[in-house]
């Protein structure tokens, strides 16, 4: 059985230093042996669109330690249900806030072999769902790279690497 318990770490955080830095990520994912909870300020993003340029696969690198206890926040994602998909994938399935309100959603979970501090989260969006925090989320994007059978992969930016799309 794998086992993957990350609580952040609480930083105190300055007004001034809350006006210059991105939107925090409101994380509350636990249930079958995995938890993840805090509001997370040190993240990468890596976009890729599809078909539908109103919709976009979002994947961010984020780092567990980062935790801060005020500030903005582009999006929130609470989850009970989370079920194992192996190699330290998990996929949760629960309630996404963002700035047009509490919608369902799932974000698919990945924490690397060994010990780091680095999450991986990927879920499906829009633009609307992160309103005037879109730009902070695009503004250092990185391309995706290619996903490794073998699981979670590190590579530049957070191992930050495409998404498995489902086949015909």
């Amino acid at each position: 059985m794998h086992t993957v318990r990350l609580v952040s770490s609480i930083t105190e955080t300055t007004s001034a230093e809350l006006t210059t830095t991105r939107p925090s990520i409101d994380l509350d994912v636990g249930g079958n042996d995995f938890m993840l909870r805090g509001k997370f300020a040190d993240w990468e993003s890596g976009l890729a669109y599809g078909p539908d340029l109103d919709r976009v696969n979002v994947r961010l690198a984020i780092d567990a330690t980062s935790g801060v206890t005020s500030g903005r926040t582009l999006f929130g994602f609470y989850s009970r249900d989370v079920h194992p998909m192996g190699n330290g994938s998990y996929r949760a399935v629960g309630i996404f806030s963002g700035a047009r309100g509490p919608r369902s959603g799932e974000l698919f979970i990945e924490s690397p072999p060994g010990h780091t501090a680095l999450i991986a989260v990927n879920f499906t969006a829009t633009k609307q769902d992160f309103g005037d925090g879109w730009r902070d989320l695009i503004e250092n994007a990185v391309p995706m790279g290619e996903r490794s059978e073998d699981g979670p992969s590190r590579m530049a930016h957070a191992w930050l690497v495409a998404p498995q799309l489902g086949a015909a």
